[in-house]
């Protein structure tokens, strides 16, 4: 049990870590770094065979747990039928009950944590493409900007 929640921990740690570095006002260089290694990761069908895989897990954790939480709690003894005994939940109950609350928390905030990054990535490529074309854009602008000097320095001597 101990094991697979410090996984569990470990991975929202990382991905809290990762979609904090992505949302940060970096330089367009680091930007286009971190996209170049997402891209590189993703592209690799072994590591999206990974991801997929433990995101399953994950999901499938979600739904357990969500499942074994919903049990009814009665804190209190039935007011209608007053000489009814064991009317409150057992302790190991409400234990377990909170266990599984905590993994849905935790799984839950991994499942959106994943979309966030996903999201981000996706913003973080069209902003990365974007300056790409801007620069090329640039060069192209200028080109055409240096034959136009030309063109008028020509009218000039014209006159």
């Amino acid at each position: 049990m101990g094991v697979y929640l410090g996984a569990l921990f470990s991975l929202l740690v990382i991905e809290m870590a990762v979609l904090f570095i992505l949302v940060l006002p970096l330089p367009q260089r680091m930007r286009k770094w971190l996209y170049l290694r997402y891209h590189a990761v993703i592209s690799n069908k072994k590591s999206r065979t990974y991801i997929m895989v433990i995101m399953i897990f994950v999901g499938l954790l979600f739904i357990d747990s969500w499942k074994r939480a919903q049990i009814k709690v009665s804190t209190y003894h039935n007011p209608r039928n007053p000489y009814v005994r064991n009317s409150v939940t057992p302790v190991n109950a409400l234990a377990a009950r909170a266990y599984n609350q905590r993994n849905v928390y935790i799984s839950g905030f991994i499942i959106y944590f994943f979309i966030c990054i996903l999201t981000v990535m996706s913003i973080l490529r069209r902003i990365v493409e974007w300056n790409d074309r801007v620069k090329s854009g640039d060069a192209i602008l200028k080109a055409k900007l240096k034959q136009k000097q030309k063109y008028l320095n020509d009218l000039k001597k014209k006159m």
